[in-house]
């Protein structure tokens, strides 16, 4: 093996590794927020900076590599992945450190989501999108990857089945108004994270196949 290969597999598990801490971040983010537990939250948004230190750390390795070895053909395919899933991870982070400090609020205004069925729905597809990806990433499964590209469509219509039912629910309720916010932008924060799951799908099948399927499902649907 060589000494760029040596360098590239180190990446590689930094980079499963940071999967899978933001995989737990996004779930631990959404169990507090269904047993509304502030401290539980918020130790989701402290963490949130090793995310952050590691995301930047995996980047400017990245970069030396190229610098160093001027890398071609798959493995620069390999670099270039890496860079651009590592950035959607972190992105991922954020929004469920985002989820974590919103718990505070949902308290204050008297949110609730735990027996919200609609809203389970989104946070379980959600969950298992997430969970796909990562596992696309940690194992190679274009397979796998192309699954996650279409199950975004189900949080979509998952978040649009919530958001329509919120304003009855809340309407009637004093302080109503601003729950119904919170839900609003909790559920939306949900749908981001599907989409940069489907952007790791998509730097996935790439990295795998040389093949950018980045645009292709938008001009489907528009056919």
């Amino acid at each position: 093996m060589s000494e760029l290969a040596k360098q590239i597999d180190v990446l590689l598990r930094r980079l499963n590794a940071l999967g899978l801490r933001v995989e737990q971040a996004a779930q631990d983010a959404l169990e507090a927020t269904r047993r509304l537990d502030v401290d539980a939250g918020k130790a989701v948004d402290e963490r949130d900076a090793e995310v952050d230190r590691e995301e930047v750390a995996i980047e400017q390795e990245c970069i030396r590599q190229l610098a160093l070895y001027q890398p071609a053909a798959i493995d620069l395919r390999t670099i270039c992945t890496i860079i651009k899933v590592n950035s959607d991870l972190e992105r991922i982070a954020d929004l469920a450190s985002g989820i974590g400090r919103r718990v505070k609020r949902m308290v204050a205004e008297g949110a609730s989501v735990g027996g919200d069925a609609d809203f389970n729905e989104v946070a379980g597809i959600t969950l298992e999108l997430l969970k796909k990806t990562i596992d696309s990433l940690v194992d190679p499964q274009i397979d796998l990857a192309r699954e996650v590209m279409e199950s975004d469509k189900q949080i979509n219509q998952a978040y649009k089945r919530f958001v329509r039912g919120v304003p009855e629910r809340e309407r009637t309720k004093e302080g109503g108004a601003d729950r119904a916010i919170t839900l609003f932008m909790l559920a939306k924060t949900l749908e981001r994270i599907g989409d940069h799951c489907t952007n790791i799908a998509e730097d996935i099948i790439f990295w795998r196949t040389g093949e950018i399927v980045r645009h292709l499902r938008t001009t489907t649907e528009q056919r």
